[in-house]
């Protein structure tokens, strides 16, 4: 035998070696062909959440990637707990979706956490806990009335702030409706807490606390409890927030979260701009566009123009009083349902000389000197 035998010999020993590595490493099958032995990988990925949402006060719904199986499921808030026991579940779409039904309905806007773990078929787990807010069945429709993009400071504290305004369509619980700009992000969404608002009512949702007073949340039937500087007549309510939040170009959406729809929106942007400076801005938009309440396009060159916007000069709605006044026809004779869009071009909105929150939109349009 010479030194090549032995050289052929050390490598196929080798070579042996690593195969049994590699085959401790990577879980695996056999599987017997005409050719030989053919290893085959196992599926060793866990099955990823696709969507989690209430489907109404006493369902939830979770979809995952692949089939599986769901166990240790438990649905609880700072009161009471649901074990896994009491919850029915019946599984849809292949397995891949499972609706769980609760054995008592959940509080709307109630915070409340769902926990479990899942399995699929190969053994794989993945557990979890989702929060949730409980299910609105009385939805107030709000409209989205006017913006303010500006906000004032006085020896390094906030005076004014910028501003929502929603005038309230028809009343019911503001639980679940969110207000979203694409510059803000879902991060920073503003998320309504669970109000009783009466139809013909303003809310002034401020984005900055303001010095001096108090910027309390007014909940309940008292609109006094707001002393701070720029507080409304009307209803205010405050984000925890001292930093900078809309754009003069911007998407702002009014979305309800139980339903997982847009409900009113607007763009707005200063003349000039041929895209969206923020990647959610364009998400946003192009979600606007789609769900059919902005026909025009989702671009800049299709939002209203934002020229002029200053501390005391507002993105209005100017055809609010139309809206609201065939809104209510509508009601009463039955043509228009609530859950009915309401579509809204780039002409609807401008930018008007004085701002009025809480109150009726200034109807001076402001316009730039050349």
């Amino acid at each position: 035998m010479g030194i090549k035998y032995y050289l052929r010999l050390f490598l196929v020993t080798l070579l042996i070696a690593a195969g049994v590595i590699f085959m401790a490493a990577v879980p695996f099958s056999c599987r017997i062909t005409e050719d030989g032995i053919t290893i085959v990988e196992e599926d060793v990925s866990v099955p990823k959440i696709v969507s989690f949402r209430a489907g109404d006060n006493s369902t939830l719904i979770l979809s995952c990637t692949k089939s599986f199986d769901l166990g240790g499921e438990l649905v609880k808030n700072l009161n009471e707990t649901y074990y896994q026991s009491q919850l029915l579940k019946e599984y849809v779409e292949d397995g891949k979706t499972v609706i769980l039904t609760l054995p008592e309905q959940t509080v709307a806007g109630e915070s409340y956490i769902f926990e479990g773990e899942i399995t699929d078929k190969k053994g794989n787990t993945l557990t979890f806990s989702l929060p949730f807010t409980g299910f609105n069945e009385n939805p107030a429709r709000l409209l989205l009335s006017e913006i303010r993009t500006k906000h004032s400071t006085s020896s390094g504290q906030i005076k004014k702030s910028e501003y929502a305004e929603l005038y309230v369509l028809e009343e019911g619980c503001t639980a679940g409706l969110e207000i979203i700009s694409g510059s803000d992000g879902e991060s920073k969404k503003y998320v309504f807490p669970a109000v009783d608002v009466k139809k013909g009512e303003y809310i002034v949702v401020h984005f900055r606390q303001t010095y001096g007073g108090s910027c309390t949340d007014e909940t309940g039937d008292n609109l006094e409890l707001s002393t701070a500087a720029d507080s409304s007549s009307a209803r205010d309510l405050w984000v925890n927030n001292t930093e900078s939040r809309i754009s003069e170009s911007d998407v702002i959406v009014l979305r309800d979260s139980c339903r997982d729809k847009i409900i009113d929106a607007v763009l707005y942007s200063v003349s000039g701009k041929t895209d969206w400076y923020y990647s959610f801005q364009k998400v946003l938009a192009s979600d606007v566009f789609e769900s059919g309440i902005w026909e025009e396009g989702f671009l800049p060159e299709n939002a209203a123009v934002s020229d002029g916007l200053s501390l005391t000069r507002t993105m209005s709605r100017l055809n609010a009083g139309e809206i609201i006044k065939s809104y209510n026809a509508g009601a009463e004779n039955g043509s228009f349902a609530q859950n009915d869009l309401i579509k809204v071009h780039a002409g609807d909105w401008a930018v008007v000389s004085g701002a009025t929150p809480g109150a009726e939109n200034s109807k001076v349009v402001y316009v730039k000197q050349e």
